[in-house]
């Protein structure tokens, strides 16, 4: 079982600043390593793809990208310490993957990193896929926020 901080390496740099005003890059990960964390059960996978043709990532959350880009504050069921945060779209390369991995990271979500290849290199590479679900809302308010 791959460590989290051996199986991410650095990745891109999407200029974007963290709460100190630092650019940090999002970190990419392999298909070797998605494989191996999905098997230790401490990966949550994200699809953040306009449409899931061809079905998704075995196990797969599914995110429309648009809303997570225009919630203010994201509010979303993943872990804020410990485990890990892969993000995929086609193929592992537009900005929109970019700035929403980034954008997870510093609402203070786990280790954050991107899928090498996308949903394309991992089909290539038989990953193990199933149909599509239903993409997952993106609370616009906390739960503190909710009236009882």
């Amino acid at each position: 079982m791959p460590l989290l901080g051996r199986s991410v390496r650095p990745g891109y740099d999407v200029r974007m600043n963290d709460s100190t005003g630092a650019t940090a890059a999002i970190p990419t990960i392999g298909l070797a390593d998605v494989r191996a964390h999905v098997e230790a059960n401490d990966i949550f996978l994200l699809d953040v793809r306009r449409a899931a043709r061809g079905g998704q990532i075995y196990g797969a959350i599914r995110y429309d990208p648009k809303k997570l880009r225009a919630a203010e504050k994201l509010v979303l069921p993943l872990p804020k310490t410990g485990g890990l945060v892969v993000l995929y779209d086609e193929d592992g390369t537009s900005d929109t993957l970019l700035e929403l991995a980034a954008r997870i990271r510093d609402n203070g979500y786990g280790t954050v990193a991107v899928l090498e290849g996308g949903y394309h290199a991992w089909k290539a590479a038989d990953g193990k896929t199933e149909e599509p679900t239903l993409e997952q809302p993106v609370p616009l308010v906390s739960g503190h926020q909710i009236s009882r």
